[in-house]
């Protein structure tokens, strides 16, 4: 016969036994609904990344078309013909660009991988490539601050505005993207969470792209938005050609940062790699 405390231990065998049962199936649940809710955010993340190169590809054709058959920026470009309302598919280009940059940043804080703000500003403060780089940002939304104010327009306002914001937001990207590992090593998470990884960098790599050649065929031509509508002395005329082959080389340093970013090594930091802007820039002035 069994005595009470034979039932008794029984008893709370049983019961620690059902308790880790349930314990397992909850945390089943959960798994299967943060799965669930994460492959839908991906999905979601996905359509956004197509919908990101069709709206590049059609500011591409945009941008391409005024610059070989009127020689002007898009600001003042008229008489296009490939698509509708061009400008208002501009905005839409650059709004999607700013917000896939905070979504860039705010991944971030997200990952274990992630160093902190304290650890970042200590290590960017010390790279002679971050200074220079910040030189780039500064003298790029200066000509973009003053393109906005010789605007008239609303929508070409707007597009100066997006366009400071996209600098802005894709330095951020850039700098505190060089002190995060690829996820490709990572044994947590989703398969597709890098193929979603290495999309973006195409889609940062190949819109950089465009602009520096964009950038550097107008600086190259002196060409500008505000060339054919007002008349200017030389010394200022020059000036808008630093202004805009600075901005060539900007896109540049971008677009090389996301190329090397494809292909990094762990534990790379790719900001001290050395870059030819001023070599570019050179190039432009002489």
């Amino acid at each position: 016969m069994p005595t009470s405390e034979e039932e008794e231990e029984t008893r709370r065998s049983r019961d620690a036994e059902k308790a880790t049962k349930n314990e397992l199936e909850r945390s089943s649940q959960h798994s299967g609904f943060t799965l669930n809710r994460g492959c839908i955010l991906v999905a979601a993340y996905f359509v956004f990344l197509l919908w990101r190169f069709i709206s590049l590809a059609l500011y591409s054709i945009y941008a391409t078309d005024c610059f070989l058959r009127a020689k002007l920026a898009t600001l003042r470009c008229e008489n296009f013909t490939v698509y509708p309302n061009p400008t208002r598919f501009e905005i839409a280009w650059q709004m999607c660009s700013a917000v896939n940059n905070f979504i860039a940043i705010g991944i971030l804080f997200k990952l274990p991988e992630f160093p902190g703000w304290d650890v970042v500003t200590a290590s960017l403060v010390r790279l002679a490539r971050f200074w220079s780089f910040l030189f780039q940002l500064v003298v790029v939304i200066t000509y973009n601050l003053m393109l906005y104010w010789h605007e008239h327009l609303a929508e070409s306002a707007i597009i100066e505005v997006g366009f400071i914001i996209d600098e802005i937001t894709i330095t951020a990207v850039v700098c505190l993207w060089n002190f995060v590992p690829a996820p490709h090593n990572r044994s947590d998470g989703f398969a597709c969470l890098s193929v979603a990884y290495k999309m973006t960098l195409v889609v940062f790599f190949l819109e950089n792209f465009f602009l520096f050649l964009l950038m550097s065929s107008q600086a190259a031509l002196d060409i500008t938005g505000i060339h054919e509508f007002e008349t200017r002395s030389k010394g200022l005329q020059a000036l808008g050609i630093v202004f805009n082959a600075t901005e060539a080389t900007f896109y540049f340093a971008v677009m090389k940062f996301m190329w090397n970013k494809l292909f990094e090594r762990d534990g790379e930091d790719l900001m001290q790699k050395g870059t030819i802007w001023p070599k570019v820039l050179l190039i432009f002035l002489l």
